[in-house]
C-alpha cells in the first residue's frame, strides 16, 4: 500500500476485472478538482501490442501512421476533446510508446485544468510495463466478490456469455493485480466497501494519493464521455444496492461453478465461498458451454480477431467488426 500523505510523482491508475466498479471510481476521482482520469484508452490493446508493426516512433513517418489510424478508432473519439490538437499533441511528443501513451493521458487532464491524470483501464496485463514506465505511479487496485463481476458480465453484449470464462477473468485479472501488492505504488479498495462507506473510502484514496478529500467527488455529473449504456449506472448516486446481486441473477449451479474456478484463490482475496461443491456434470456442462460460446464469439467478431491476432494496422476496421458483434448481442440480450 502507498503511504498516506504521500506527494504523486506519477499517474494514477485504476486496475481490476470488468465489472468491479471500475468506472465508478473512476468518476468519482474526475470530478476532484485537482484528478483528471481518463475513460479506458485501449492503448496497449491497439498500439503497444503492435509496436513491433508500427516500428520505430523517433521515425516521424511511422509515428504519424500510428497516430492517424489511433485516432480514427471510436474509442478515442469518444474522449470528446479537440482531435487536431491532440493529434499534434501526439506527433510533436509520442517519439516512444511511453512518451505517447502519457502525452494522451495528460491531454484531457491538462485540458480540463486538472494538475493530475490517470485511466481507468483493465492494466493487469502490463502494470510491469507500466511500473517500468512511471515507477512513481498509483495502481488502485479495485476488487469485488466474484459472483457480482459474473452476474454482471453476463449481461454485457462485450461479454461472454459464460459463467466458466468470466470466472476465469475475474480470477486472472485479480490474482496478476495481487501479485504486485507488494509494490508501494500499490492500494486495494474493496467494492464493496466503497459503495457502504463512500466518503471513507475516497478519503482513503485521496489520502493515499496525496491531495485533500473534495466533497464534489460525491455529487453525481454527467459526464458526456458516458455514451454506452452500461456506463450509465456509475454516474448515479453511490449506493450499496448492488453489492450481492448474485444471489438472485445467479443459479445456485452458477455460484457453485464460480466458486469452483475461482477455488482457493477466492478465499484468499477475502470471499467465502457459498454453496456446495460443483459436481462433475455441472463442471462438464459448464466447460461445454465455454467451449461454444467462445467459438461463436470467434466468428461473431471476424474479421475482428483475425485483425487483432496478425497484428495488423486496420484499428478502426477491428473495432468496427467486433462492435457490429456486440451491437447485434445487445439486441438479442436486450431482446430476449
Amino acid at each position: 500500500m502507498f503511504p498516506e500523505g504521500s506527494r504523486l510523482q506519477g499517474p494514477i491508475f485504476i486496475a481490476g476485472a470488468p465489472r468491479s466498479g471500475t468506472t465508478l471510481l473512476r468518476n468519482l476521482l474526475n470530478r476532484h478538482p485537482q484528478i483528471g482520469m481518463c475513460r479506458e484508452t485501449g492503448f496497449f490493446h491497439y498500439v503497444y501490442s503492435r509496436r513491433r508493426e508500427f516500428g520505430d516512433l523517433r521515425d516521424a513517418g511511422k509515428r504519424r501512421r500510428l497516430v492517424d489510424e489511433y485516432l480514427s478508432i471510436q474509442r478515442i473519439q469518444r474522449m470528446r476533446v479537440d482531435m487536431e490538437a491532440l493529434r499534434a499533441r501526439l506527433l510533436r511528443e509520442g517519439t516512444s510508446y511511453q512518451s505517447l501513451f502519457t502525452a494522451l493521458l495528460r491531454f484531457p487532464a491538462e485540458a480540463a485544468g486538472k494538475a493530475l491524470y490517470g485511466e481507468k483501464t483493465p492494466h493487469t496485463l502490463f502494470l510491469e510495463t507500466l511500473w517500468e514506465w512511471y515507477p512513481e505511479a498509483k495502481v488502485i487496485h479495485l476488487l469485488r466478490d466474484p459472483r457480482d463481476v459474473v452476474a454482471s458480465l453476463q449481461r454485457m453484449p462485450w461479454a461472454a456469455n459464460s459463467v466458466v470464462t468470466n470466472a476465469r477473468i475475474w480470477l486472472s485479472d485479480n490474482l496478476r493485480a495481487w501479485g504486485y501488492r507488494a509494490q508501494p505504488g500499490y492500494l486495494l479498495v474493496r467494492y464493496e466497501d466503497l459503495v457502504a462507506e463512500p466518503e471513507r473510502e475516497l478519503r482513503r484514496v485521496c489520502g493515499a494519493i496525496g491531495v485533500d478529500y473534495a466533497r464534489c467527488m460525491m455529487i453525481p455529473r454527467l459526464d458526456p464521455t458516458a455514451d454506452r449504456p452500461w456506463f450509465h449506472r456509475a454516474e448515479e448516486p453511490v449506493t450499496p444496492g448492488r453489492s450481492g446481486a448474485w444471489r438472485e441473477a445467479l443459479t445456485a449451479g452458477d455460484a457453485a461453478l464460480i466458486e469452483w474456478v475461482a477455488g482457493r484463490h477466492m478465499d484468499v482475496l477475502g470471499y467465502a465461498a457459498s454453496q456446495p461443491a460443483a459436481r462433475w456434470p455441472v463442471i462438464a456442462r459448464g466447460l461445454g458451454w465455454a467451449a461454444w460460446d467462445s467459438a461463436r464469439r470467434w466468428i461473431g467478431e471476424f474479421p475482428g480477431g483475425w485483425l487483432y491476432v496478425t497484428k495488423s494496422k486496420k484499428l478502426a476496421a477491428e473495432e468496427a467488426a467486433k462492435d457490429r458483434f456486440r451491437f447485434r448481442h445487445l439486441t438479442e440480450r436486450l431482446g430476449s
